[in-house]
């Protein structure tokens, strides 16, 4: 998986859930964001990928992780609508191709000037594109739900984005359009009505993927009260499926002739879950955790290319001492 999926990626899952909000569920409160002007914060996400091809005997094992560190500084709300501003603070990658290690790419946005010497060529071109991400200022708008309103850059955030290589996407992804759809695409948007413990509810987004289009359902469900290190937390727990989109009105995909891809892939099986912990007593997500596996296959010659990814995200996030 390139960087700038797995950058995409992290992106997308911390501000998804950032800022997650909610009473206790005894309580029956609506789940709702619960930000203040003023507040900080500092999130670290990291991904942990691999994909594992056969293809008859033959088998090849990629692996990679990213760590993605952000500042998050809330700077108004009105009537219910949070707008954050949110910077990128740090980038660290690795990726490892045992079949091929000269491939491999290591680096760390933080590195000082003699490790940073120590790099491969290709994890000194990669780190040269992406360093300008570092200090990248967006606001993101949202209503108390969660809903994704508005995504807007600073004009020194554009000249950057304008400036960087357009060979790696860089420009398009982190345009304002472009983090809008993928903000857009990610966000939860929790019910209006009041959430007890066991209570459940589901969001439905169409994704279009190499191996067709489909219909993510995500279903949410509040397990109740959660003790972590002394703190009382709320868990809620999630669980995502994905539909082959229908071909004709009424008629599931399975049901008809198989849609194929230039690549003739299908998907096997898709798995996963999640679990949030919220500080209910702070009004924010304090840590998360998700997992999911995707099994496909596509044809190549006389022979079938067998390949499982697999992808495990955690977040973890620091609400600053406000100074004010």
């Amino acid at each position: 998986m390139s960087f700038l999926k797995l950058n995409s990626l992290a992106i997308l899952v911390a501000a998804t859930f950032f800022g997650l909000a909610a009473g206790a569920p005894a309580q029956s409160e609506p789940l709702k964001w619960k930000l203040a002007a003023g507040d900080k914060f500092e999130v670290v996400l990291i991904q942990a990928s691999s994909a594992d091809t056969k293809v008859g005997s033959r088998k090849t094992l990629i692996e990679n992780s990213t760590t993605l560190k952000m500042n998050w500084d809330v700077l108004k709300v009105a009537n219910g609508d949070a707008t954050i501003e949110q910077s990128i603070a740090g980038i660290s990658l690795n990726v490892n191709n045992p079949a091929i290690p000269s491939q491999a790419i290591a680096f760390d946005t933080a590195a000082d000037e003699a490790h940073t010497k120590e790099f491969s060529k290709a994890s000194k071109k990669l780190l040269k594109q992406i360093q300008p991400l570092i200090g990248l200022k967006f606001n993101v708008t949202m209503a108390a739900t969660g809903e994704i309103k508005e995504v807007t850059l600073p004009p020194e955030s554009t000249t950057v984005i304008n400036q960087l290589p357009d060979t790696v996407r860089l420009r398009q992804l982190f345009s304002a359009p472009g983090l809008t759809e993928i903000l857009g695409a990610s966000a939860i948007v929790f019910p209006e009505k009041a959430i007890e413990s066991g209570d459940s509810w589901t969001d439905e987004k169409p994704v279009t993927t190499p191996l067709g289009e489909f219909t993510r359902n995500r279903t949410y469900t509040v397990v109740g009260n959660a003790t972590v290190d002394g703190e009382e937390l709320i868990e809620v727990q999630m669980k995502p499926t994905l539909v082959p989109k229908e071909t004709e009105e009424g008629e599931p995909a399975e049901s008809a002739e198989p849609a194929k891809t230039r690549l003739d892939g299908k998907l096997i099986s898709f798995t996963g879950s999640g679990k949030l912990l919220l500080d209910s007593d702070n009004g924010y997500l304090k840590s998360s955790s998700f997992a999911n596996e995707l099994k496909s296959e596509r044809a190549y010659r006389e022979k079938t290319i067998e390949t499982v990814v697999k992808n495990e995200i955690s977040m973890t996030v620091n609400k600053l001492v406000n100074e004010k």
